[in-house]
């Protein structure tokens, strides 16, 4: 792992694997309004990805000929300071990824369904502020539907 070229490679494939998962973040920010950026797994990952490649690029900055050796060991001590935010970071993401999920039932011949894992999902990805603008939108479609079908009624009836 001395040689340059490879490090730059390994920050490269980095790179690419943070900017999915940010955009997947994003998208699903989007599709849920009410949750915080910090909530959400994918751009948590996205973010300790770009630190590791960042990690990468500053050591194979250190191991070229192109900086002073007396740089180099500032550079050293900042990867290693980028290396404990990305532990960090991983720690944050498993600690959400296990911490609302229950156990999946199990069946009467002993194995978990497909269909109670995926509610253990929407149990996770679920927030009180997400529930509630969620209730928002179904009572104002539903006003809105009483409303148009209380038209339609009065026009067949002749009265609008």
């Amino acid at each position: 792992m001395n040689d340059p070229r490879i490090l730059v490679i390994f920050g490269l494939f980095f790179v690419a694997l943070g900017g999915y998962n940010l955009v997947v973040g994003r998208r699903r920010l989007r599709a849920q309004p009410g949750m915080r950026p910090f909530q959400q797994v994918n751009i948590l990952t996205g973010s300790e990805y770009l630190l590791l490649a960042l990690v990468f690029f500053i050591n194979a900055l250190a191991r070229t000929t192109l900086l002073p050796s007396s740089v180099t060991t500032y550079l050293f001590v900042a990867s290693f300071a980028l290396l404990i935010i990305s532990l960090v970071l991983a720690v944050m993401v498993v600690r959400m990824a296990t911490r609302g999920r229950p156990a999946p039932r199990q069946n009467a011949d002993g194995t978990a369904s497909a269909a109670s894992a995926d509610q253990s999902l929407e149990i996770i990805e679920r927030s009180p502020e997400l529930e509630a603008a969620r209730r928002r939108e179904r009572r104002r479609r539903r006003l809105e539907h009483r409303r148009k079908m209380a038209e339609q009624r009065r026009r067949r009836a002749g009265k609008a």
